[in-house]
């Protein structure tokens, strides 16, 4: 090969080389290119707290909010299935059957009944449940499981329960506080809650005891959150009531010897014609129904004479609040 086109070609394979070069290079003025992060890896909710056959019979304690989750063997094709029971401080959230075969195609296989769960009231809790076929009413032999879980109040929160009322508690101004009582609807009863001027509702809920199926008088928990917003003595009153009903207080009335009356939330005053002994206590909160008393005449004059046809004692929930 003569040596000019040697040079030549050697030239050619020097600017192709640079060429390529220069277009590996990459500007100073361009950014190099953002990877997306790299995902954390995924962690069960701290406060999910896992349960199964192994721990039947056990006690447990665990925050109160915390999700709780009961994986139990069941075999439907038997016609054995689970029967599950919870105290009032536990809701059922979500219910579910997850087949040991996927597929589908092992007949009889079984698999694992799955509650979660939620702790909404602090103190002792119980699960419990039976293993049995519907049809079936003898417990004698079958298989059975129960839980008993301490719900405990973690520091950060502060709820109060029917088992307060009557308390007086110090609360710092523009904190809050959870109120949590059992509740029915489906009864007609509910709570009438009423707060003094220094406190405001931020929330009020009525929490099913099972979320996920509607059970006809399985009642719940009603749940408001309450912020202090004024110093000073304040107060939460609650009535357990039906709305409808005419409510009042019983009052002794030093008249004539004196008697009981019941002033009620209208304005009226009532004589009652005839007061069971059970309901003459001063200050006594009730719901009654009354139809008025003709033709009937008394010494006292007081109220608008009235024959009770119902009468029941109010239940009612209490808290003092000193805000500082």
């Amino acid at each position: 090969m003569p040596n000019s086109t040697c040079i030549t070609t050697g030239i050619i394979v020097i600017c192709m080389a640079a060429v390529f070069l220069a277009g590996c290079t990459v500007p100073d003025d361009v950014p190099p290119p953002t990877l997306p992060p790299t995902p954390p890896p995924l962690q069960p909710p701290a406060d999910a707290y896992s349960f199964d056959q192994t721990n039947d019979s056990e006690t447990h304690a665990i925050p109160l909010d915390a999700t709780i989750r009961v994986k139990l063997p069941e075999n439907p094709t038997t016609g054995y299935t689970w029967h599950l029971d919870t105290s009032p401080g536990i809701v059922i959230l979500n219910e579910s059957y997850v087949p040991d075969d996927s597929s589908g195609r092992l007949v009889g296989s079984g698999g694992t009944r799955v509650w979660e769960m939620r702790a909404v009231l602090p103190g002792i809790q119980d699960i419990s449940g039976m293993y049995a076929r519907p049809w079936e009413s003898s417990a004698e032999n079958l298989t059975s499981f129960s839980l008993t879980l301490d719900i405990v109040t973690p520091p950060t929160l502060s709820v109060y329960t029917g088992a307060d009322s009557g308390s007086e508690v110090t609360k710092t101004i523009g904190s809050t506080f959870d109120i949590r009582l059992i509740e029915n609807p489906t009864t007609g009863y509910s709570w009438n809650i009423t707060l003094s001027e220094g406190l405001t509702m931020v929330h009020d809920t009525f929490i099913p005891s099972r979320i996920s199926e509607s059970i006809t008088g399985s009642g719940g928990i009603r749940s408001a959150t309450i912020e202090t917003r004024e110093t000073g003595d304040q107060l939460v009153h609650a009535e357990y009531r039906r709305p409808w009903v005419p409510a009042g207080t019983v009052t002794f009335v030093d008249l004539e010897g004196g008697f009981y009356g019941i002033h009620g939330d209208d304005g009226e005053d009532y004589y009652p014609v005839q007061l069971d002994e059970e309901y003459r206590v001063n200050g006594l909160r009730v719901s009654f129904e009354f139809e008025p008393a003709k033709e009937v005449v008394t010494i006292h004059m007081w109220g608008t004479p009235v024959t009770l046809t119902y009468i029941e004692r109010t239940p009612r929930f209490d808290l003092r609040i000193r805000v500082t």
